[in-house]
């Protein structure tokens, strides 16, 4: 067994060389591919330690002492560039080629090879959240390239660890780096959800596949179906991330812990609602910690670590989105700010909060701490959100019985807008007709593009209104009807804006009221919004409308089937 912290004090230099001579030898015939470089490294690491100096008996050595996969894996890798490899051999030495093999540098790496590690920074904080005593069994579901599990063995000999990946490529550059730094380790080939459920570890961590949906989620399929039976509020939207902790937590022992990285959009979108509902009254969520963005090079995905054990009748939430030293193309959290998180799991203060079952309830079971924290949000290039309003007014003071009279059975050019026609962010198109409209109630009527949100009742409801030529819709009174000055703000960016995390959480800020959350329109003037340029404001406003027109495709595709099975019964005969 080689000493790894010998390997660790070899001059970072020499690996970057070990690149760079890679690079040079290649000569522009293919991009950087880290895959390569350590299939490359790790042949020229062989060719040293057999005394090999040239391609043909390297080839030999490979066919005749390694096993079958990994001979098809380095020949397919390598193709036509093993006479580097000879090449590395002769001009760095075994220790130099472990250094690499050790830190496998993947800058550059881009989601194909980036999506199947972890850096380095993330694996030492879930290591102490986990805080692996002497002979725990430990687990890493979706263990990668290894980054996780080989750092985790260092100093814990007697600890038993398992992996399990999935990619037959980093399976095997895992498999290589943890038989030259660690012997503890049982690798395997193969799907997470196959690992049989009679099978507990003490310790797991997973840095499973973000932002998948159940509906694409291919394997797994018999868990998932024992799953529905316990928690039927499972959908086809549901985000995979929940199922993967689920499937993780269930392979705890009574007394483990499992840290999990997963999207910050699961911790509060409400699809999820119904999953993170369950995961809370079952006590099953011990800490919830939000991390700085653009920790992953090939991802800008926010991310939030969830720490998972039993019998918890409370949830730590620790905002740290700043706790990072920021970095050109990606953020590092220090040693110090690992230290000053951990510290966060057990004293209160500016950027942790404990919340109970009740205050969660109240909120729709959010579990991103920007909610509960008292804490102004950080929004780029704000500005007060009157300084965008050309007009802003309250619907209609109709009441019930007025509103009756004025109800018509027949299409006119006039409908009426309540809060309940908006669902999910969109107006819906079935609105209710008007008789001909009073011309005092003119000022009450929704423009096109003007913004509406809802004046009481979280969470609040924002759309945007789309008003076609010759028609008019009067507005609820519980509505604020905003018009935008478009010169300035794309109304569909505003809309995105609310619609995300943070955008509900500075609504929530100027709430007021316990039992029936309202706004004020004074509190809604003075509100910071973001003003990028209108570039960028355009290219999130075509996106989330493009999101827009692809759920209401798939709205009419499950009416037409709805309708499709009302008649199932009298088709056969």
């Amino acid at each position: 067994m080689l000493d790894r912290n010998e390997i660790r004090k070899i001059d970072a230099n020499v690996v970057r060389e070990i690149g760079w001579k890679i690079a040079n030898y290649m000569r522009g015939i293919a991009p950087a591919d880290p895959q390569l470089n350590f299939v490359l490294a790790y042949l020229a690491y062989v060719a040293v330690t057999n005394e090999i100096d040239n391609i043909d008996d390297l080839l030999s050595f490979v066919e005749d002492k390694i096993s079958e996969q990994r001979a098809m894996f380095a020949k397919e890798i390598a193709r036509d560039n093993i006479e580097i490899a000879i090449q590395l051999s002769k001009t760095f030495s075994e220790k130099d080629l472990l250094a690499y093999l050790f830190v496998f540098p993947r800058e550059g790496a881009g989601k194909l090879v980036g999506e199947y590690g972890t850096p380095e920074s993330l694996s030492k904080l879930a290591l102490r959240v986990l805080d692996v005593k002497e002979k725990e069994s430990v687990a890493d579901f979706g263990s990668g390239a290894g980054d996780f599990i080989t750092l985790a063995t260092e100093g814990r000999e007697k600890n038993p660890f398992y992996g399990i990946e999935l990619n037959t490529y980093s399976y095997e550059i895992s498999k290589i780096r943890t038989e030259l730094f660690a012997n503890n380790i049982e690798l395997e080939l193969g799907d997470m959800f196959a690992v049989s459920m009679d099978r507990k570890f003490d310790k797991i961590f997973s840095n499973y596949p973000f932002g998948m949906r159940l509906i694409r989620l291919q394997t797994g399929s018999d868990y998932i179906d024992d799953l529905h039976k316990r928690m039927p509020e499972i959908k086809k939207a549901t985000s995979s991330d929940w199922i993967f902790n689920s499937l993780i937590f269930d392979h705890l022992t009574d007394s483990g812990k499992a840290v999990v990285i997963m999207t910050n959009g699961s911790t509060w979108n409400s699809i999820d609602q119904k999953i993170r509902e369950f995961f809370i009254r079952s006590g099953y969520i011990e800490a919830v910690i939000s991390l700085p963005t653009k920790l992953f090079e090939y991802t800008n995905i926010p991310t939030t670590m969830l720490v998972l054990s039993k019998g918890n009748k409370e949830v730590r939430l620790i905002d740290a989105t700043s706790l990072c030293e920021q970095g050109r193309r990606q953020n590092i959290i220090t040693d110090d700010n690992i230290e000053h998180i951990i510290s966060l799991l057990k004293e209160d203060g500016d950027e942790t909060i404990t919340v109970d079952l009740k205050t969660l309830q109240n909120n729709e079971f959010v579990l991103n701490p920007s909610r509960y924290l008292e804490k102004t949000a950080n929004i780029e290039d704000g500005v007060e959100f009157g300084s965008l309003m050309k007009r802003i007014t309250r619907g209609a003071p109709l009441r019930a019985s007025d509103l009756d009279e004025m109800v018509s059975e027949e299409p006119t050019d006039t409908q009426y807008l309540m809060l309940a026609n908006i669902q999910n962010g969109m107006i819906s198109e079935d609105l209710p007709y008007l008789k001909e409209l009073d011309s005092k109630l003119d000022k009450y009527c929704i423009g096109s593009k003007n913004l509406l949100l809802s004046k009481n009742g979280a969470p609040f409801k924002v759309a945007v209104a789309e008003v076609e030529d010759g028609r008019k819709i009067l507005g609820n009174g519980n509505l604020f009807i905003i018009e935008l000055d478009e010169d300035k703000v794309n109304p569909y960016f505003l809309k995105a804006f609310f619609d995300s995390e943070v955008g509900t959480a500075v609504l929530k800020s100027i709430a007021v009221g316990a039992t029936i959350p309202n706004i004020s329109a004074e509190s809604l003037k003075k509100l910071i919004v973001p003003l990028p340029s209108m570039e960028k404001q355009n290219e999130i406003a075509n996106m989330y409308q493009a999101k827009q027109d692809e759920i209401k495709v798939l709205q009419i595709k499950i009416q037409k089937a709805q309708n499709d099975l009302r008649g199932i019964f009298g088709e056969v005969k």
